[in-house]
């Protein structure tokens, strides 16, 4: 009687468990279907309630945007920036994490904590100063200008998650190196690099996220000629009429890729994150 009664509460917690999952999986699946289903619906029907589910799917938003302002020049922004400040915030951040991780200097913890401030930084305060420079740089609604603002708000994530992944690889490791001759620059590309490849893979795939995410400081640094995909999504509206079935369509557009990142990086994501752990 006890072991039928122990049966029963842990079927009955594991499909407590499967509906809860399966719930939550529901909660944030649905946006993203709701948006895909608006971008191929006509706009009238992107707002009718009750929604209409059953309907022949079709292109237009999706030609449309294309055809009436230039997506594909702000989606190869988006992709230049990301990607060249995604590059340069690992190519800087991994010496100076290795510093973090392996050196004892005065005033290293406060200098720790500094680095993760700036993230925590709200962007508006920084925006003027950048501004300010770059127009005396003529680097406003340039790539590299805006390239070099995300490169500042991502750093120091990168920074600070490497020095984690950095800590974790055995100092032996590198002491052996060190006693056959390798110097340091040596033992961050043949030891350090190696051993937290799915660390700085990780890493990576988070800096590019923030990067591609970006929206104010592309509205504010590149409102034209190095416009990207957030920014450009939001000429799709105007004050007398916004057209949900355009909007949806270019959200898709600058989800699509995201999505497609985590799912391809996803065993690099877990390794990265649990790098370490037993």
């Amino acid at each position: 009687m006890v072991d039928a009664q122990r049966k029963a509460f842990r079927i009955g917690g594991a499909l407590v468990r499967y509906v809860v999952g399966v719930a939550a999986i529901a909660f944030f699946i649905f946006p993203l279907v709701w948006l895909l289903k608006a971008s191929l619906n006509l706009p009238i029907d992107a707002i009718t309630l009750p929604p209409v589910w059953l309907f022949s799917p079709k292109a237009d938003n999706y030609l449309a945007i294309f055809r009436e302002a230039p997506f594909l020049r702000f989606l190869r922004n988006s992709v230049l920036v990301g990607s060249l400040s995604t590059l340069l915030a690992i190519v800087i951040g991994m010496p100076a994490a290795y510093a973090f991780a392996r050196h004892k200097f005065k005033g290293k913890s406060q200098l720790a904590f500094w680095v993760l401030s700036i993230f925590m930084f709200p962007p508006l305060a920084t925006i003027l100063p950048y501004l300010i420079l770059f127009n005396r740089l003529q680097l406003v609604d340039t790539i590299p200008g805006l390239t070099i603002a995300h490169l500042g708000m991502i750093l120091p994530i990168a920074v600070w998650l490497l020095q984690r992944f950095i800590r974790e690889v055995p100092v032996e490791l590198e002491e052996a190196a060190y006693v056959d001759g390798a110097g340091t620059l040596q033992r961050i590309l043949q030891v350090i690099i190696p051993m937290t490849a799915s660390g700085i893979a990780a890493t990576a795939v988070f800096c590019f996220i923030f990067s591609w995410n970006d929206f104010i400081f592309a509205l504010v640094l590149a409102p034209v000629s190095a416009k990207t995909l957030p920014v450009a999504s939001v000429s799709l509206s105007s004050w007398a009429y916004i057209n949900w079935g355009k909007i949806s369509a270019a959200c898709v557009i600058i989800t699509a890729p995201v999505f497609a990142l985590m799912l391809v990086s996803r065993k690099y994501l877990v390794r990265g994150f649990t790098f370490g752990l037993k």
